[in-house]
């Protein structure tokens, strides 16, 4: 009998919580154990990298209708990206922190600026 395959949320979902329960970083061969492949599991690692690489958006359901919307513009996602950077000092991404908040407010406060239009 054959097994029923995995969701691509179900795959998703078993990576994620294969990751958090390391306590160091691993091989990649160690996805195997939860049922991934060297070269399926090297797809999805480099699905997640891109993903996350991304500008955020938010995904807001209301009845029957599903609406994206973009909560980062590129100059955000490249500023996420300078924070989470371990190579820079902590003094330059806590300046870059607090330029990600600024930048977050004053896009927040031109949307709000629209909407009430």
């Amino acid at each position: 009998m054959r097994r029923k395959s995995r969701t691509l949320t179900e795959r998703a979902k078993s990576i994620f919580r294969f990751i958090e329960a390391q306590p160091e970083p691993f091989p990649k061969s160690e996805l195997q154990r939860i049922g991934f492949n060297p070269s399926t599991a090297e797809t999805w690692l480099r699905l997640i990298e891109y993903i996350q690489s991304q500008p955020r958006i938010r995904v807001v359901r209301m009845g029957s209708s599903t609406f994206v919307e973009k909560i980062e513009n590129q100059y955000l996602s490249m500023l996420r990206k300078r924070i989470l950077d371990s190579n820079l000092s902590i003094k330059e991404r806590g300046s870059t922190m607090d330029d990600y908040i600024s930048a977050l407010i004053t896009l927040e406060r031109a949307e709000m600026g629209r909407i009430k239009k």
